[in-house]
């Protein structure tokens, strides 16, 4: 279900760039470090759109990534001092 609320989020905010840039058909010159091109607005537009999406998706999928990998680190350390503490507990006190 969460799946489907957050494509169809996606696919709203997609639409609403493709919208957005049919409104913005005017040429701008783009200025970039070796040269500059004559570009619509609304290329443009989906350009830093689709560079910002992969960018920021990229970035939350290592830090998801990351998560898990230290869950799954820490449910290890759990498990293997669980495991201790029963194993301690099996022994006999000493006076």
């Amino acid at each position: 279900m969460k799946a489907v609320i957050t494509f169809i989020f996606l696919a709203i905010l997609f639409a609403i760039a493709i919208f957005v840039g049919l409104k913005n058909d005017t040429l701008v010159t783009f200025n970039y470090l070796i040269a500059q091109s004559d570009v619509r607005l609304s290329v443009l537009i989906a350009i830093t759109f689709g560079i910002a999406f992969t960018l920021g998706a990229a970035i939350s999928s290592l830090l998801y990534l990351k998560l898990k990998i230290s869950n799954k680190r820490l449910t290890k350390k759990v498990t293997r001092q669980t495991e201790e503490l029963a194993h301690l507990r099996k022994l006999p006190l000493k006076d």
